[in-house]
């Protein structure tokens, strides 16, 4: 059985880093006050000389002379694959639980107890591929909603204003030009920083990016120092992860947490979490929002379903994202420009040019007038704010229609909420099958069947293309359609499978 620690495989590039020292990253660890002994086989070399070629904390992917750390994950121990990596050659053990008898079974093998072999991981990553972070201005971006906006729009303005820069969001991970898909919001320690290394070496100055509260949760962003960190907003999410809505929130507070005094916290001052996040951080902290009182106010002067005039701390520009979650997003991603030393009439410039982020209130338009709003909303809020946003900008006499679903195998709470404000702010409403993984798709219509007030007037259709093809059969031109849940997504995860399914090009099927 192979030895994962997560359910996650993450993509990582071709290039290979030089070996790493064991004396180096054994000094590294115990200045991380991380390392408690280290226990050598008969036969395992010199540690003073051992050169480490890899690391990894996947037992399957351990070369010959590679390190091994093993990571209690959240659906297998790495302990229980101490054997198999060893069996595959590696030559270092990094764990918090050494097996008896370690020498005797092992005497191939150094083995180098830590009180943290998550936060041993992020150190030895961080060596691996000489600590590139500290040669980026970094920017993070944490918050239940609006995370990946926030860092295409840190992204764009700073290759706008002639910065190269990178990007890691949910959408896509960017490099000077290179673009890869990403497995996770945030990638585990080994794929970051060599993604980073990646970006330094493609010449990048600077990088945005998103914060999961997963990857705080799991230390995978130990280390990075961060010029500027964002809180975006906070609603009820990965609860299926973290045991309460107060743990979440304080995964999130953590990035806050670590910042020093040279670096700025950005709070959405619309979001009563806002001042909790930055309550005990050391940063300079500057708030940002709808909010009168925001240090960086943003007024919709005029709303669009294909984006909206602004004005951003005094600063008037017609920008192509619509709603006015997304005048707060631009708000953010302004205090960011502007604490990072753009001039800030050249900001609002560069917002102002800004595409649509795919598949966050992205338009289709066809030729009988209907139009299509693709977008990522899963948590109640966004289901919200994106319906309240296009319902203030359709006509009296169009429908609003909304097709979503709920994932699977993710947190069942919001699903009868979901429901509810479905109900509540479109005039039909079809709900689906999102990505269903190993759930019964119609156990989740069920749930969000509970929250509804009257499902008979909806209608329940559980495969998705079928869902988007009845609205496109039953919708008047000049009619507004919500799909909602997938975003930007290209594939739709149905058991243990994914099949190649993207709404948009489903909607332009059916409705073109």
């Amino acid at each position: 059985m192979p030895g994962p620690t997560s359910a996650h495989t993450e993509r990582i590039s071709e290039w290979e880093p030089d070996p790493l020292l064991w004396s180096t990253l054994r000094r590294r660890l115990r200045k991380a006050d991380l390392l408690d002994e280290t226990i050598a086989g008969a036969e395992a070399p010199d540690p003073d000389t051992l050169a480490i070629g890899g690391l990894t904390d996947d037992s399957r992917a351990v070369t010959p002379g590679g390190g091994f750390v093993a990571i209690r994950g959240v659906d297998a121990d790495g302990h229980s694959f101490i054997d198999m990596a060893v069996e595959n050659g590696a030559r270092l053990i990094v764990c918090e639980a050494v097996p008896e008898q370690a020498p005797e079974r092992f005497p191939e093998a150094v083995f180098a107890r830590v009180g943290d072999a998550r936060t041993a991981l992020a150190e030895g990553a961080a060596a691996l591929h000489g600590d590139p972070a500290d040669e980026l201005r970094l920017v993070g971006v944490t918050g239940t909603n609006g995370k990946t906006t926030v860092a295409y729009l840190v992204h764009h303005l700073l290759e706008a204003l002639g910065e190269t820069a990178g990007l890691l969001s949910t959408i896509e991970i960017q490099a000077d030009g290179e673009t890869t898909a990403p497995a996770l919001t945030t990638p585990g320690p080994l794929v970051l920083h060599r993604t980073l290394r990646r970006m330094v070496d493609r010449g990048c100055t600077a990088c945005a990016m998103e914060v999961s509260s997963h990857a705080l949760d799991q230390d995978r962003v130990h280390g990075l120092d961060y010029e500027v960190a964002i809180f975006t907003t906070l609603s009820v999410d990965h609860l299926d992860y973290h045991d309460t809505l107060d743990d979440y929130r304080a995964a999130k507070k953590t990035l806050f947490d670590a910042l020093g005094p040279d670096a700025t916290a950005l709070y959405n001052a619309d979001d009563e979490a806002g001042p909790t996040m930055v309550a005990d951080t050391e940063a300079r902290v500057v708030s940002f929002g709808l909010d009168r009182d925001a240090d960086i106010e943003a007024t919709v002067l005029e709303a669009r379903l294909d984006g909206q005039r602004v004005r951003l701390d005094g600063h008037e520009r017609d920008t192509q994202l619509a709603g006015r979650f997304n005048a707060s997003n631009m708000a953010a991603a302004y205090g960011t420009g502007t604490t990072l030393g753009h001039v800030p009439e050249a900001v609002a410039d560069a917002l102002a040019d800004a595409p649509p982020v795919p598949g966050r209130v992205e338009p289709l338009r066809f030729e009988d007038g209907t139009t299509v709003i693709v977008d990522y909303a899963h948590t109640p809020d966004a289901l919200e704010n994106v319906l309240r946003t296009v319902r203030d900008t359709t006509p009296a006499k169009a429908a609003l229609w909304c097709v979503f679903g709920c994932g699977g195998d993710r947190d069942a709470g919001k699903r009868p909420t979901m429901g509810r404000i479905a109900e509540r702010l479109a005039d039909r409403v079809i709900v689906t099958s999102d990505n269903p993984r190993t759930e019964a798709p119609v156990a989740i219509l069920r749930d969000i069947r509970d929250g509804v007030k009257r499902p008979e007037s909806m209608r329940w259709i559980v495969d998705r293309e079928e869902a988007i093809q009845a609205a496109a059969d039953e919708t008047m031109p000049g009619d507004v359609v919500v799909i909602a849940g997938k975003g930007h997504e290209t594939t739709q995860t149905i058991g243990t499978g994914t099949r190649p399914f993207d709404d948009r090009e489903v909607a332009r099927r059916y409705f073109g």
